[in-house]
């Protein structure tokens, strides 16, 4: 095995950002890296221009895109130019995501252009499992757009989760578990969540990775009015284990 297939498990936060988020901050999106494999889970307003500058874009092995809101999917309209007509010209990055996404992204830059450098294969009903180099995914469905898709990576130094966007969840419990780091959304910081909102607050994302029996537990997506060091709190106290916020540009590793 070459020392490239040997690499270690991490995970790259690009974007950090909920919604609506601060001024320095890109949309959903992390880079893994791990096993020989680049595989992208996300990619939201601004993330592309901050993925450029530690990642080819044409040089991913895949794209996940976990469901349909604007926050995690909107800036592959820039990846289509950068394929098409710019750095990426000549490459090919496949797109795993649900049902609808290619026909959304049309309906805002048309059909042309998009095939050969990014082509789409829906996520089945329930979920799929994939093999990505030294990478082992796992996608799961989980409450919030309808479908939502979490994803697991186990890779050659240990397993991390990504829990999307999502309301407190079984699935996401059982996906995670055992693993070494679990990524979850802290949208509402500390704060109550409203009600019928599928969102997590600290509390919630701390008492799934306690359930869950993960190794540490990094929190993401919270938008700016929440204080995010209350949140921290809150979510390490309920979790009992180490407990930090996912930042961009600094890597978790496994």
């Amino acid at each position: 095995m070459s020392a490239a297939n040997e690499r270690p498990l991490e995970l790259l936060p690009i974007g950090a950002g909920a919604a609506y988020g601060r001024p320095d901050e890109a949309q959903s999106c992390h880079l893994v890296r791990g096993g020989g494999a680049a595989v992208l889970l996300d990619l939201g307003a601004g993330a592309l221009n901050v993925l450029t500058g530690v990642q080819r874009p044409e040089h991913l092995d895949l794209i996940v895109i976990s469901h349909l809101h604007a926050d995690h999917v909107v800036d592959l309209l820039a990846l289509r130019v950068y394929m098409a007509w710019g750095p990426g010209r000549g490459g090919h990055v496949p797109v795993l995501g649900p049902p609808g996404l290619r026909a959304l992204l049309a309906g805002f830059a048309g059909e042309d252009a998009w095939e050969p450098g990014l082509t789409f294969e829906e996520i089945p009903p329930g979920g799929v499992d994939r093999d990505v180099g030294g990478l082992r995914l796992t996608l799961r469905q989980v409450p919030h757009l309808d479908p939502t898709y979490a994803v697991r990576v186990d890779g050659p130094s240990g397993s991390l989760c990504y829990g999307a966007d999502c309301a407190p969840s079984d699935a996401l419990v059982d996906l995670a578990r055992g693993c070494d780091l679990l990524v979850t959304e802290c949208a509402f910081g500390a704060d109550a969540v409203p009600g019928g909102v599928p969102h997590l607050n600290a509390e919630m994302a701390g008492g799934m990775a306690r359930r869950a029996g993960v190794g540490r537990l990094a929190l993401t997506h919270v938008m700016p009015e929440h204080d995010a060091g209350r949140a921290v709190e809150v979510a390490a106290a309920e979790f009992g284990g180490p407990t930090e916020w996912a930042r961009s540009g600094v890597s978790l590793s496994v």
